[in-house]
Formats: structure tokens, C-alpha cells, sequence
């Protein structure tokens, strides 16, 4: 590359490295506040009152929509159409739920839940989720359930009805 050429290139791999595009092509999502005012799409709560509990789906184009319970999400991505019709399961960024405990920010398709156990979430019977499976197990030695992972749990919501609850 020629000297004189290469200010130009600089200037241009910057700005490529700055546009929206290069931003959510890495999808680098990171959780984002939960507002005193959102409301969870499927039952009206406000996730900002149940911090243990509340979870949150980040999308590809920077929106994101909160949850008061990793329950609610599994509800919500089983029929996205009926609570977002603007947004698509492709849509989706990433995922996140509260390692249970601690409150902290985990990918929920990295994560495992314990399905069945004594915790109860803000509606009733709800999905504590670890950032480990070990973590799962133990939990469940001292509060019962069943460890699930991400997968598996989206597939519980839909078959237990316990788990489906009507507003």
C-alpha cells in the first residue's frame, strides 16, 4: 500500500469499525437496564421489582424487552407472535437470567435451571437458574426439582402445565 493511501484506509476501517453493522456482527449483547416502568410482556408485572427473578431478552437490533422470571421467557418464546409483533425469534441477541443466589447476569442457553423445586418466583413455580450444572445439582439435593438446560427447560414450560400459569 502506498504511503499517501494509507490515512485514507485508516479512516475507513474506522468508521466501518464504528457503523451499527460491525457493532452487532460481533453480537456482543450485554443486558440492559430494567426501567422502574417496564413491564413484563406476558403477565404486566414490573421486573425491576423482583431482581432475583427478573430476566431479559436483548435483540439484534438494540431493543430488548424484560421479564419478571426466567418462566416468563420460557412463555414468551413459545409464542413470540402473540407478545412481540415486531420482533422474531432470529431476532434475538442474546438471553439473560439470574444466576440464582447472586443476581448475576447469565446467557440462559448457557445456562441450567431446576425445574420442580421448593424456590418460588414472583408467580409461583418458576426456574432458578446456575451458571453450572454442578451448581444445578446441589441446588436440587436441598430444594428438590429436576436440572434442565436450556433447551430442555423450553420443552418443560410447555409440557407442565404448573409451569404455564393464566393471567
Amino acid at each position: 500500500m502506498q504511503a499517501r493511501m494509507l490515512p485514507q484506509f485508516i479512516v475507513l476501517m474506522l468508521a466501518f469499525s464504528f457503523s451499527p453493522t460491525a457493532v452487532h456482527a460481533g453480537e456482543d449483547f450485554a443486558p440492559q437496564t430494567i426501567a422502574q416502568s417496564e413491564r413484563c410482556p406476558v403477565c404486566g408485572m414490573y421486573p425491576a421489582r423482583f431482581p432475583q427473578w427478573h430476566a431479559q431478552i436483548v435483540f439484534r437490533d438494540g431493543e430488548h424487552t424484560s421479564f419478571d422470571s426466567a418462566a416468563e421467557v420460557f412463555r414468551f418464546l413459545n409464542d413470540m407472535a402473540q407478545y412481540d409483533s415486531k420482533h422474531a425469534a432470529a431476532d434475538i441477541g442474546k438471553i439473560f437470567v439470574p444466576a440464582y443466589g447472586t443476581g448475576a447476569w447469565l446467557d440462559a442457553r448457557l445456562s441450567f435451571f431446576v425445574a420442580g423445586s421448593k424456590a418460588k418466583g414472583p408467580m409461583g413455580s418458576d426456574f432458578p437458574a446456575f451458571a453450572s450444572k454442578e451448581e444445578a445439582i446441589r441446588f436440587t439435593q436441598t430444594s428438590g426439582g429436576k436440572m434442565l438446560t436450556f433447551d430442555q427447560a423450553t420443552a418443560a414450560v410447555l409440557a407442565d402445565s404448573s409451569h404455564m400459569h393464566t393471567h
